[in-house]
């Protein structure tokens, strides 16, 4: 068949081409005019790197992360880390209380079902008897002075009999349980214009509402160089979109800032507790030589030992670090010991040159974190709980190992250090022994003391990086978007419509004439 005939053959039956276009046309006008429009918001925020932070612990952190890789342990990065937290359940269940997004209301425009908010929405209800896990659905016919009827009640899928009459601002009972309507502010400008008007109400269960939310939410790394995250949210109202995703990105944040205020609180009373023993020995010790000087009427022998100063200088200096590393790895490997099974973070780390061991503890505590917020949004018997519960086991080991092979290389130093010291005791032994009896004591003292200065110096710290430190992102671009709705586009509906309408009748004609030939 040639392309001649086959025109002609399409022209002889134009009457299909014009009833196929005219009923392809229809169907997306009928399609445009049910459907409403949906926008699309979108924002983007700059996580901020953590690993600057000065946490109590966070000189020990790079040691561990070989000891991590031993215990087969993989640590995602933080951006991964966060945008999972930002797109989790917990989050959006938040969310959606503080906006009130489990109950939604609807009204017929013409052929069209819209969604009420904030201006066009005249009443807001409650259910103060249902449940997080309950749902309704119930018709409302509003009049303008006020009054309403309830009507085609559902509870949980249940149909329920009957009608109810009431009026704004009142808690009525119906057979869902009491329902209390309440007008908006924008009540009176809304039934001026409407005069009365059918609302569809439907209380939707907080999970079922959380995935319908996670369904319209995207996450994701503008680019894999980056650690800029772009959330963008599609709604039927292009306001309530800012609004989520403004509300999204506020409680992350607070999530995000009790976590901190939380770890830092443990820091700071694992701190306290520490500076407490450390005032009672300094209190001892202040008291011991207070005595003997008093009861030895002691000179001032600071020139008689101060040759041997020279020599002990190089002594005290690693005495005092040394001593101050061994107690404060010990003190750290008995808070370690003593918090197994109770799911709590770690302190972070005091000592400087640890930098290894408190990058796997920040590592564990974030870890930890994650395990309990999910138990918090499930329960300890959740496999994905036991799961990161073996994970944190592994984890815990690595870091005891860690912490006993640094204590035993601590005290073979100490052991160096002390013979170095029993050297200059010998050549102190030769001063009057009233100076031999002080000189000990005076020593301990000062290396508590040091150790004493340091830790306040780590509490002043910890206070000031949690004040500082108030936020971990940055908001780049603020909820916007076009103004042009997403979905459906006019302009393709119909023109796939048209295009529809002609290829129908003429692959019929094509088919017809290949048949016959």
């Amino acid at each position: 068949m040639d392309l001649k005939t086959y025109i002609n053959e399409c022209k002889k039956h134009w009457r299909w081409f014009a009833a196929t276009l005219a009923t392809a046309l229809i169907a997306a006008i009928l399609f445009l005019l049910m459907f409403a429009p949906r926008y699309e918001r979108s924002a983007t925020v700059l996580i901020k790197d953590e690993n600057g932070g000065g946490g109590l612990l966070s000189s020990m952190s790079a040691s561990m992360g070989m000891l991590a890789g031993m215990a087969g342990i993989n640590i995602a990065s933080n951006v991964s880390n966060e945008m999972e937290i930002m797109s989790s359940p917990a989050l959006l269940m938040e969310v959606i209380n503080r906006l009130g997004l489990d109950t939604r209301y609807a009204a017929y425009d013409g052929l069209m079902k819209c969604d009420l908010w904030e201006e066009t929405l005249p009443v807001k209800l409650t259910f103060p008897k249902l449940t997080d896990k309950d749902g309704a659905y119930l018709k409302m016919d509003l009049r303008k002075d006020g009054t309403f009827t309830l009507y085609k009640m559902r509870k949980n899928k249940e149909k329920l009999s009957g009608e109810v009459e009431g009026k704004v601002n009142t808690v009525c009972q119906t057979p869902i349980g009491p329902v209390s309507v309440i007008a908006t502010k924008y009540f009176k400008q809304v039934m001026d214009e409407k005069g009365e008007m059918t609302i569809r109400i439907t209380k939707e269960r907080k999970y079922d509402q959380v995935e319908r939310c996670m369904e319209q939410l995207d996450i994701d790394l503008t680019d894999d160089q980056t650690s800029i995250i772009h959330i963008g949210y599609r709604d039927q109202i292009a306001e309530r979109a800012e609004l989520i995703i403004s509300t999204l990105i506020n409680v992350y944040q607070e999530a995000w800032m009790n976590d901190k205020k939380n770890a830092a609180d443990i820091s700071t009373q694992f701190i306290n507790e520490r500076i407490k023993d450390i005032e009672q020995e300094l209190s001892g010790l202040d008291k011991d030589i207070a005595q003997f000087r008093g009861s030895n009427l002691m000179p001032d022998y600071e020139e008689a030992a101060k040759m041997f100063m020279t020599n002990a200088s190089l002594t005290y200096e690693q005495q005092v670090k040394v001593n101050n590393q061994l107690y404060m790895m010990e003190q750290m490997r008995n808070q370690v010991n003593h918090t197994e099974g109770t799911n709590q973070v770690l302190p972070a780390n005091l000592l400087p040159d640890n930098e290894n061991v408190a990058k796997q503890i920040n590592e564990y505590n974030k870890l930890q974190l994650q395990r309990n917020q999910m138990a918090e949004n499930s329960s300890d018997n959740n496999p994905l709980v036991k799961d990161l519960d073996v994970q944190l086991g592994s984890m815990r080991k690595a870091i005891v190992n860690s912490l006993d092979h640094g204590v035993a290389q601590l005290r073979a130093s100490q052991k160096a250090v002390n013979r170095e010291d029993q050297k200059l005791k010998q050549q102190i032994s030769a001063a009057p022994s009233a100076v031999t009896k002080v000189l000990p004591a005076e020593r301990q003292h000062k290396i508590i003391e040091a150790l004493y200065i340091y830790l306040l110096e780590k509490r002043e710290e910890n206070s000031l990086t949690q004040v500082y430190n108030s936020q971990n992102l940055r908001i780049v671009s603020p909820p916007m978007g076009k103004l042009k709705p997403v979905f459906p586009k006019k302009g393709r509906t119909l023109a796939a419509a048209f295009l529809l309408g002609l290829c129908i009748p003429a692959c019929i004609i094509y088919m017809r004439q290949r048949k016959k030939e």
